[in-house]
């Protein structure tokens, strides 16, 4: 095999898939790891520090869907950008989470900083780079 920029480098079907169908495929990869993310935290907190097993199971299953996407994810775009974009969009889901299922308090502080979080990742949009 070559060295250089000619060089082949093996990729699965599933890498394939999603690098050939563009990028709707890949907001919907981001979409899903954001989503399974904030499934396991959700799950994270009913399970009463880890000692319930149905919430284990879910935090489990979320944060492994969101590894498989985020994984795939890497292949494709800046791990800087992946990550602004699942952690900031996890963190904006949450809040809203947090209030509306724990009754946790939404402070002008929590909403100055939920807007710094979207302007991120506008600006990253209005970038390029997704």
């Amino acid at each position: 095999m070559a060295a250089g920029p000619e060089a082949q480098v093996p990729t699965s079907s599933c890498v394939l898939l999603y690098t050939e169908a563009g990028w709707g495929v890949v907001y919907a990869l981001l979409g899903t790891a954001v989503l399974s993310g904030v499934v396991g935290s959700t799950m994270m907190k009913l399970s009463d520090g880890l000692r319930r097993v149905g919430p284990l199971v879910g935090v489990v299953a979320g944060y492994g869907i969101a590894t498989v996407a985020l994984a795939l994810l890497m292949e494709r775009l800046p791990v800087g950008v992946i990550y602004a974009v699942w952690g900031g969009g996890a963190a904006v889901i949450l809040t809203v989470v947090g209030r509306v299922v724990f009754g946790e308090r939404l402070t002008a502080h929590r909403l100055v900083g939920v807007g710094l979080i979207v302007g991120g990742v506008v600006v990253l949009n209005l970038a390029g780079l997704l």
